[in-house]
């Protein structure tokens, strides 16, 4: 036998063996692709929630499964993009499951799926915009600050044995999984607390005018502010506190459920240490303080991320 003959027969084995692994691949690569295309068409096209029931060894209930959520978990399934940014279509379907399995142990009327469809985008969407600015601002959430809120959420509700319980029974839900909510629901708040305009105010609420104005020339000639307020201020939430009422942002303040553009108007104009009034309101007369500023967005929290949403390039793949 001459040595290409005996060459070629060497390596005859080994190609067959590599032809038979590359055949393997490419049907696993073609069984990835197909499946693929049928679960994004039902999750674009037929917005479909396959569920099956499964029966496991050891325990009697079958449990439901939702095949279509499921693959989102294969398949990297964008659920929206905004600015640039992934949403994917697995967070959309935990939502979805949660809604789903909610609906269902509590009995109540399911609304319209195009609704829930809806109001879940529009959540992933919001968070995302969010969680842009936190970047933006440096505004950063810590694992103890998640923690805190989620202690401090459990304890009202009997705690955390009973928080665990109620969210596996009534959502299906993980503890991981809503320690990922209670994080939004933080940075969300931080976000609204550091980039706000906001003031940090002491007042003095009084139904008369002489008597307003008599407490104003006290405060002119020296007198304290939070020691006029125990002594004259007739709105009780905030008297024996000297007055304050915290930070407030525009439009935060409301007498009767009605906003007071007049104190607005006035706090956020004034200096630090300034003392305005008395300002004529429905009911009386302010005299305040303003004892600290932050925040630099001169607009309501709403207001300024629905105009967020309205700049940001947003693309929606999963529709209603």
């Amino acid at each position: 036998m001459s040595k290409i003959s005996r060459f070629f027969s060497a390596i005859r084995p080994k190609a067959n063996i590599n032809w038979f692994l590359s055949a393997i691949l490419i049907i696993l690569f073609l069984t990835y692709v197909g499946f693929g295309v049928y679960f994004g068409l039902q999750v674009y096209k037929y917005k479909a929630n396959k569920i099956i029931e499964k029966r496991f060894i050891f325990i009697e209930t079958p449990i439901k499964i939702n095949v279509t959520a499921l693959s989102t978990h294969i398949y990297p399934f964008p659920a929206a993009m905004v600015n640039g940014k992934v949403v994917w279509a697995r967070d959309y379907y935990r939502q979805w499951n949660y809604i789903q399995n909610l609906n269902e142990k509590s009995k109540e009327v399911a609304e319209e799926p195009a609704v829930t469809r809806e109001k879940i985008i529009n959540l992933l969407v919001k968070n995302e915009i969010i969680e842009y600015q936190a970047l933006r601002y440096n505004i950063r959430v810590t694992n103890g600050e998640v923690n805190d809120a989620y202690e401090q959420l459990a304890a009202g509700v009997g705690g955390t044995d009973n928080v665990k319980k109620t969210l596996l029974d009534m959502y299906q839900m993980s503890e991981r999984d809503f320690k990922k909510m209670v994080r939004e629901i933080v940075q969300e708040e931080k976000v609204r607390s550091e980039v706000i305009a906001q003031v940090k105010v002491d007042h003095i609420f009084v139904k008369d005018e002489a008597r307003a104005k008599e407490i104003v020339e006290k405060l002119k000639n020296g007198e304290d502010f939070a020691a006029l307020a125990k002594q004259y201020s007739e709105d009780t939430k905030s008297r024996d506190n000297g007055g304050d009422i915290g930070w407030v942002a525009k439009g935060q303040l409301v007498l009767a459920d009605n906003p007071i553009p007049e104190f607005d108007n006035a706090a956020f104009s004034a200096k630090i240490g300034e003392i305005i009034g008395p300002i004529k309101i429905s009911g009386g007369f302010e005299i305040f303080k303003v004892e600290a500023k932050k925040g630099s967005v001169q607009e309501k929290f709403d207001d300024w991320l629905e105009g967020l949403k309205k700049k940001a390039t947003i693309w929606r793949f999963i529709k209603s």
